[in-house]
């Protein structure tokens, strides 16, 4: 078996991997191993080679991340996403998040407004990454069928065609299914990976986290709230648990 991940690369019915998508694939990686959070990784480094089992949060966000994004292709409704996620979605998935380190929020403003202005600057520039990504690994922007995945990957990390709480409850009335099937796989990942230590800074304040999961739960589509309640909700803690139960329970008696 190859050292390097990317190598054995499972398809799914919706594509197989090409040898450029595997190059972009492992240039992501390499950026994901520098996350300068974990101790084996300084952000002044070379990149160190991919190695079996090398892993950083970064790194663990984003195979979380694809995990959910394959979980919930195979349980959509949606025959076109049940064939399993396509190139657009799996190099969307790869670039979330990728060197978010390097804008860090603590740069913008406090409160809301400032909050906006640094998602929007986050997620252009992981678009920006993508895009740059997806060129050197040969991807060709005068071609037209690579315009349009260009586009679409850009379109999905930029959130553009997501639609405001309330949702529909059936996953084809979305008119765009698969953008929303990537933002409950981004909020189903915040929740196995992120939720424990995000909850602990409001330990003076829960009115306002479970306000904030409120606001999460909403933007999320009938496939990652099933897979929210039947995975990772029962798998909190006590105190978690009960801040998601609260929030979901005043989503929906906001939505009624």
């Amino acid at each position: 078996m190859s050292n390097n991940p990317a190598d054995d690369y499972p398809s799914t019915a919706a594509f197989t991997p090409t040898s450029r998508f595997l190059v972009a694939l492992s240039s992501f990686r390499a950026m994901h191993l520098r996350d300068p959070s974990s101790p084996t990784t300084a952000a002044d480094e070379p990149a160190p080679a991919p190695a079996p089992g090398a892993s950083t949060p970064s790194l663990r966000y984003h195979s979380t991340l694809e995990l959910y994004a394959r979980k919930l292709s195979a349980l959509s409704t949606v025959d076109a996403l049940r064939r399993g996620p396509g190139e657009a979605l799996l190099l969307a998935a790869a670039s979330q998040h990728v060197r978010r380190w390097e804008r860090p929020r603590k740069d913008y403003a406090e409160g809301l407004s400032g909050y906006k202005m640094w998602r929007t600057a986050l997620n252009k520039f992981h678009a920006d990454i993508a895009h740059d990504v997806m060129r050197q690994a040969g991807y060709v922007e005068d071609d037209e069928g690579d315009a349009e995945l260009f586009g679409r990957v850009r379109d999905l990390l930029l959130k553009k065609t997501l639609q405001r709480a309330p949702l529909p409850e059936r996953e084809d009335e979305l008119k765009d299914p698969e953008a929303h099937l990537f933002e409950d796989a981004v909020c189903c990942t915040f929740l196995h990976l992120e939720f424990t230590q995000f909850a602990s800074s409001f330990a003076g304040d829960r009115d306002k986290l479970v306000r904030l999961v409120a606001k999460t739960w909403a933007k999320m589509g009938p496939l990652g709230r099933g897979v929210a309640v039947q995975e990772l909700v029962g798998k909190l803690g006590d105190e978690e648990r009960q801040v998601v139960l609260d929030a979901v329970k005043g989503a929906g008696a906001a939505a009624a």
